[in-house]
């Protein structure tokens, strides 16, 4: 088994890697792995976008291929970034449906570990939409992985679901691929989350249907997962490989005569469509933000390989910041609080309070390694105007304490 997982590695290593005149991995044609790769595909879905998409990059028109989701996105488990599958992925995009050189498909990843959707929505202008370098200025092209990052997310599935359709109502009518990876103990969301790709006809691509069955017969599950976690390099191999495959084979298939339906009843809700995410750098006149003692900047905060350091500049409260909060006004119906969660008794206890109520107690603990957490802070039907105050708990006045992004829907 070891020597087949090592001549698997080197093949993939050779294929995703982009060096011409060498053959495709050494199981591509082996029954068994036909079935990974075809069970993988939950659903293929509408294909008149991604056909779109396709054509486009062929005709050398310029297309970003996007990727937005948890660590696995990020990359973590292999050896190497390009040997992750959202690189081999772009990299098999390219090669298969570029024009000339494939110069012209063009890929944006925004991976952060420890995070879920609400983090990943709250970021997605930042992360996705600003860093397009395309005439249109959105990607095209969209992948969506947060399957096993969304145990117990905050808002039950809804920013997930505002998310995806966000980028479904987007100008350009991009294509978006939910992409479902799973633990070493068969962990997953997808069937949660399944609902959603099913109500917007949207293509699923299961690592759980498609690999997880194998691990323990043609690979061991030290051979797929580098941890409990993440994959290894070959697994990353296995998850392009079967999101390129869902692709080709949703691209084979007829055109389906009509766009996906975005007046569908939601499955969960998408109130957090047009969420207004801020940064400490943003100017923040319309809503009369003072940063009281929370005016430094945390420059150890999180960081990844394709993005660089997640949100920029942050609203951090030093070892001398004194007791004055942050403090705004605005009218939402909800408010979302990303912090840094750390296991550092440098860093303390604070308080989210809304017209003077405390609504959430923020803490770091043995749990946690710096990674930025998300609360929901306040949810209403009705949009009302509010004052938040973000302070140092009573006695930890001189301790640190980090606020990453501030979210809320109008």
């Amino acid at each position: 088994m070891l020597k087949r997982a090592l001549s698997w590695l080197l093949a993939a290593v050779i294929l995703w890697g982009g060096f011409a005149g060498m053959e495709e991995n050494a199981f591509a044609e082996d029954n068994w792995y036909q079935e990974v790769l075809q069970d993988a595909q939950m659903r293929l879905g509408n294909n008149a976008r991604l056909q779109r998409v396709i054509q486009r990059a062929q005709a050398g028109e310029a297309v970003t291929v996007a990727f937005i989701g948890g660590s696995i996105t990020e990359g973590a488990g292999a050896s190497q970034y390009k040997e992750c599958y959202a690189y081999r992925v772009f990299q098999g995009f390219r090669e298969r449906w570029g024009a000339g050189d494939g110069s012209n498909v063009h890929s944006l990843n925004a991976g952060v570990g420890g995070t879920p959707s609400t983090f990943g929505l709250m970021r997605y202008q930042r992360d996705i939409v600003d860093r397009v370098n395309d005439s249109d200025g959105l990607p095209d092209l969209v992948v969506v992985e947060f399957a096993v990052n969304d145990y117990q997310e905050p808002t039950n599935h809804r920013c997930y679901e505002s998310l995806v359709k966000t980028i479904l109502a987007q100008e350009n009518a991009p294509a978006v691929i939910l992409l479902f990876s799973v633990f070493e103990g068969g962990f997953n969301l997808q069937s949660e989350l399944r609902k959603i790709g099913d109500t917007y006809d949207l293509m699923m691509v299961s690592i759980k249907d498609g690999a997880y069955s194998h691990i323990g017969k043609e690979w061991s599950k030290e051979e797929f997962f580098f941890d409990q976690y993440h994959p290894t390099s070959m697994g990353h191999s296995v998850m392009a490989d079967c999101v390129l495959a869902a692709i080709e084979a949703a691209n084979a298939q007829e055109t389906a005569s009509e766009d996906i339906h975005l007046d569908a009843a939601p499955a969960y809700g998408t109130d957090y469509m047009g969420l207004i995410s801020v940064y400490a750098s943003d100017d923040h006149a319309d809503i009369a933000l003072d940063r009281g003692g929370f005016n430094k900047d945390d420059t150890a905060s999180y960081r990844n390989t394709p993005v660089g350091r997640v949100c920029g500049e942050n609203f951090h409260h030093d070892a001398v910041g004194g007791s004055e909060p942050l403090r705004f006004t605005a009218a939402f119906k909800n408010l979302l609080i990303a912090w840094r969660a750390v296991n550092d008794e440098r860093y303390g206890t604070a308080e989210i309070r809304v017209d003077g109520k405390v609504m959430k107690t923020l803490t770091g603990g043995p749990d946690k390694w710096g990674q930025s957490e998300v609360v929901l802070a306040y949810s209403a039907q009705e949009s009302a105007e509010h004052t938040v105050e973000i302070a140092m708990k009573a006695g930890d006045e001189q301790k640190k304490f980090t606020i990453t992004c501030i979210g809320y829907t109008p």
